[in-house]
């Protein structure tokens, strides 16, 4: 069978069961999204930022869903961040991101070369061979899963409306891909970066990457720095608390809050950049993991965190969100957040918002924390461990 090449891309996704999907609007990128979801007439559902649409993709993938993610060349750019974690965290399903060029500069802001910028960031690639673009989306999927690494195909969007030939019979087996809990694999922190890097190493080298020795999981707060002992001591009583009400997978975000991945509470599960908790949370939610919640910290939610929030409330997704809110960036020397950054932020959900205003009071923790984790909307949780206090608005 011989169609347009959008349309062939948008087959080939179906073919290999990417049950979830995104894009943002851009030259090309639109078009291969809109022929993929009108295969079953479904409405498509556009992302706003580049970031959170690969990030909700990503979080897909690493709870064992095939997932895709349909990019122009400034947008997969602009995502640079997430798809360098990407790499280093893995993923467990396959994950294909389709990137558009306009090597001809008919809708963009300058000719980018996109070639380079992909080889340089190190992301598993193909040039699409037009005319079989159907087999290249289907051959990426299964060297994703090969390599468990996210993997891109480069179009031109001037290629789009060219002839695609389709191999309607070809279709990906539907194995199921089974989330295990690999904080050591799937947290990205100081005490596994080394080990994730020689991960990434040993996969892009076609080797067993599962034989490379794995850093001890060492408990929490004796293991960590004296700096952060006392800050981590301050969390304990929520997150005693947190793991009554945690779904199968929780997404945490870069900071000392993330360490709670490790004994005695194994609270987070995955982590990637900072703010990307939320996509990868719901990620996760529309892989069909359950409550879905995000972990992050003031400053990381005010810096990108908040972008989910948008994304969450567009595809009506009951996220769940706890803000470790104590008014400065904790790790990188406690800079001060200036006052009322935070209640800006959230003024938009302030009906979806609640309060833990005692950290250290057990009873208020479990209460509130239990109503989030049972309501079917989306749920914000700010957990005031602010030094001074002052009334949230």
């Amino acid at each position: 069978m011989k169609v347009k090449a959008s349309e062939a891309i948008g087959m080939a996704m179906r073919a290999a069961g990417a049950k979830v999907a995104t894009c943002v609007p851009g030259l090309g990128a639109t078009e291969i999204f809109s022929d993929y979801c009108s295969q079953p007439s479904q409405e498509p559902i556009f992302s706003f930022h580049e970031e959170v649409a690969y990030t909700v993709a990503h979080g897909a993938a690493l709870a064992g869903r095939r997932a895709f993610a349909s990019l122009k060349t400034h947008g997969f750019i602009k995502a640079g961040n997430s798809i360098i974690d990407s790499l280093y965290s893995g993923t467990v399903a396959g994950f294909v991101c389709v990137v558009v060029d306009d090597r001809q500069g008919i809708q963009s802001d300058s000719i980018v070369d996109t070639a380079a910028f992909v080889k340089g960031i190190g992301i598993p690639h193909k040039a699409a061979d037009v005319e079989d673009v159907y087999r290249d989306v289907l051959e990426g999927f299964e060297l994703s899963e090969r390599l468990s690494l996210p993997f891109a195909l480069i179009i031109d969007a001037s290629d789009l409306d060219r002839t695609s030939v389709v191999s309607a019979e070809r279709k990906l087996s539907t194995t199921t891909h089974q989330y295990r809990r690999d904080i050591a694999q799937h947290v990205l922190c100081p005490p596994f970066c080394r080990y994730q890097r020689e991960v990434l190493g040993c996969k892009n080298q076609g080797g067993d990457w599962t034989s490379i020795p794995r850093p001890a999981l060492l408990p929490i707060p004796e293991s960590l720095p004296e700096r952060w002992k006392p800050i981590a001591r301050k969390y304990a009583r929520l997150f005693e608390a947190f793991k009554s009400v945690k779904g199968p997978i929780v997404a945490g975000d870069t900071g000392i809050s993330t360490l709670f991945a490790l004994p005695p509470y194994d609270c987070i599960d995955v982590t990637t950049y900072m703010g990307g908790s939320l996509p990868l949370a719901i990620g996760a939610y529309l892989a069909g993991c359950r409550p879905a919640w995000a972990v992050t910290g003031d400053f990381s939610f005010i810096a990108a965190g908040h972008l989910g929030l948008i994304e969450a409330a567009l595809r009506n997704i009951p996220l769940k969100v706890l803000v470790l809110c104590n008014g400065k960036a904790e790790t990188t020397g406690g800079q001060r957040i200036p006052d009322g950054a935070l209640e800006c932020v959230v003024k938009g959900y302030t009906d979806r918002v609640t309060y833990i205003h005692d950290p250290q009071n057990s009873d208020e923790i479990e209460d509130v924390l239990g109503k989030a984790a049972h309501a079917d909307e989306l749920s914000l949780v700010i957990a005031d461990l602010r030094e001074s206090k002052s009334a949230f608005r």
